[in-house]
């Protein structure tokens, strides 16, 4: 999350920085890829800046909302008084009508503003307080606008909560390196670790046709650095990626681990995860809420000399030294 005092983000220098920083808080204040900044310099524009269809318009009169920014060191209620006639001379008529300032929040022109009657329905006034607070909801915006200003954390419970969100199609997979790239954020990949081929023997991988099975780990990495390891079985000549089950006789797995295997196994040219499950007699059972790390492998936890030791009954163990 960004952690800057918005109330501290610098004043745009100019009106035009600022009308860009507007129609961009506008597009997702009023859900509308659409809004556009009305006319260029020179042109008559009857006091709208920007203008769009809010979603929350559908279905009342014209759908249109207009707003006026106001890049300025004072402003008085005549000259508020002024830019909304102006509006009114706007076609259609707008709706509702924002005023957006680069003036720190004032009560006297809020109440001027709200307890006036106006031709058009509804009249806003948002001074830079405000609009600090919005830009604050939007990290792209701050990178953009106030690079300076924005700082990021991203913990690993951000990471494992973005893999429960994401879907199969937000990765790419290059099978030469085995990696799983996500699309939407190239910091965040998953990663098969093709350093050696272990084989793996518990009961169960003998129910394929095929009944040589390798452990396989997957890395959460984030920035190049390795966050989590995941722990997965391939089986039946590799078309299937199953997750580690409780123990050898307990064959249960987490949704999270299942919803993992998904995103990889929608890469891998097999039959399916849940065909796989199947024949390996693995369940997913939603019951299984642990903590991350158990939550993630599946094995059973001990803990000891300040580790985490994970281990399936005839599997290798594995310790993560924290």
């Amino acid at each position: 999350m960004p952690t800057p005092t918005t109330t501290e983000l610098p004043i745009p220098k100019s009106w035009d920085e600022f009308e860009d920083i507007s129609a961009d808080i506008l597009k997702r204040m009023w859900r509308d890829p659409y809004v556009i900044r009305n006319g260029r310099s020179g042109q008559k524009q009857y006091g709208v800046d920007i203008y769009g269809r809010p979603v929350h318009l559908h279905g009342q009169g014209t759908k249109i909302a207009a707003a006026q920014c106001k890049c300025v060191i004072s402003l008085t209620e005549q000259e508020i008084a002024d830019e909304i006639n102006l509006a009114c001379s706007f076609i259609p008529l707008p709706e509702e009508f924002l005023i957006l300032t680069t003036l720190k929040r004032d009560s006297k022109l809020q109440t001027y503003v709200r307890t006036c009657t106006w031709k058009i329905n509804r009249v806003e006034i948002l001074f830079w307080d405000d609009i600090s607070l919005f830009l604050s909801e939007f990290d792209e915006l701050l990178k953009k606008y106030f690079p300076r200003w924005f700082r990021s954390r991203t913990s690993k419970n951000d990471l494992i909560q973005f893999l429960i969100e994401s879907i199969p199609d937000d990765f790419e997979y290059d099978d030469s390196i085995g990696q799983y790239l996500c699309r939407h954020d190239v910091s965040v990949r998953l990663q098969l670790d093709r350093s050696e081929k272990c084989q793996f023997h518990e009961p169960w991988v003998k129910n394929f046709p095929d009944e040589s099975a390798y452990r396989q780990e997957v890395y959460l990495e984030y920035n190049g650095y390795r966050v989590e390891t995941f722990f997965f079985v391939f089986v039946d000549g590799f078309r299937y990626l199953i997750p580690f089950p409780k123990s050898s006789k307990d064959l249960r797995i987490s949704q999270f681990q299942y919803h993992l295997a998904s995103i990889l196994n929608s890469k891998i040219p097999g039959y399916g995860l849940d065909l796989g499950l199947q024949n390996a007699g693995i369940v997913v059972d939603s019951n299984i809420m642990e903590g991350i790390t158990r939550a993630c492998s599946g094995w059973p936890q001990h803990s000891g000399n300040d580790s985490k030791i994970l281990a399936t009954a005839d599997a290798q163990a594995v310790m993560l030294t924290n």
